[in-house]
């Protein structure tokens, strides 16, 4: 139900208080209340979720965790309430696919993504738990955001460390505090927005400057691969391979290159660390194929770059 935690500028719904085959019933009708359920999960009776309501001066912040569910806002939806808001949301935990328009995101704990209210969204949503920020698009200044992945780095790293902080102490801060962090939180978040992150349908330089901080910073997850990767940019696995092609190279090429040489620089910098245990670290999980492939590009194993 929906209660005041201290002062209204801190509002929480939940669905614990309410009959279990009611619950996304009510989740629907309140929380969701700009969406349409488009399908149930399995087990609805047993259906939970939670969010948590912080405002400030600028705008608010979400902290919401749900089970399993799938909604979509439509054209309609977006008619009828104006969709005046962007929202930045930051997967806490959990995995979510979410798409706007032809353009689908495959999400992860760590992940910030922007959602335009203006726009038909669809969420098909694990048991996550994400913290957003929700500002008035006229805080933009003309900047017209699209759903998107935001890249790494700046603003955006700055956001998703406070909201994480936010998170965890909202609680115990006070009603001045809170508000003021929830005020900070909505100025990174239009810091990250203005600086170009997920702003527009980019074209293909920015595309393909993201991808390769994204191989940059990820090449350990063993999961990386060209599908990933696309849906993580936002776009189609044809226009990544074409993107990566007019470059001279193959994405699968850029992110076995990205992994070889993080590896051969971690064998110099740790002396000590065993072979293995670089590879796994660098997105190999068979070191018999490490071995062949680190060969094949540097001449040597890894034994023998190791010994000299």
């Amino acid at each position: 139900m929906e209660r005041p935690v201290g002062e209204p500028m801190m509002m929480e719904l939940t669905t614990a208080g309410v009959a279990p085959p009611g619950r996304l019933d009510f989740w629907s009708e309140t929380a969701l209340r700009r969406m349409r359920i488009v399908r149930r999960p399995s087990a609805a009776a047993a259906f939970s979720a939670r969010l948590c309501r912080m405002a400030g001066g600028g705008g608010e912040v979400w902290d919401h965790y749900s089970d399993a569910v799938c909604v979509e806002r439509s054209a309609a939806h977006c008619r009828a309430d104006g969709g005046g808001e962007i929202y930045v949301g930051l997967i806490v935990d959990g995995h979510s696919q979410v798409r706007h328009g032809d353009r689908r995101l495959r999400l992860h704990a760590g992940d910030l993504y922007v959602t335009d209210f203006a726009r038909p969204v669809e969420a098909d949503w694990s048991r996550h738990r994400e913290v957003g920020v929700v500002v008035d698009r006229a805080r933009l200044a003309g900047a017209t955001p699209a759903g998107g992945l935001m890249p790494q780095g700046g603003p955006v790293r700055l956001l998703a460390s406070h909201l994480r902080a936010l998170a965890a102490e909202a609680r115990r801060l006070s009603d001045e505090e809170r508000a003021a962090a929830v005020d900070v939180a909505v100025r990174f978040a239009l810091l990250a927005l203005r600086s170009g992150g997920a702003a527009g349908d980019p074209p293909d330089a920015p595309l393909v400057a993201m991808a390769r901080r994204i191989i940059a910073e990820r090449y350990g997850e063993p999961d990386l691969a060209p599908a990933r990767l696309a849906a993580m940019i936002g776009c189609s696995r044809a226009t990544l391979y074409r993107l990566f092609e007019a470059e001279g190279v193959g994405v699968a090429e850029a992110i076995w290159t990205m992994r070889l040489d993080k590896a051969r620089a971690t064998l110099a910098a740790e002396p000590g660390a065993a072979i293995a245990d670089i590879a796994f670290r660098c997105g190999f999980l068979d070191q018999a194929n490490f071995n062949r492939m680190f060969k094949r590009r540097f001449g040597a194993t890894p034994g023998e770059v190791r010994r000299g």
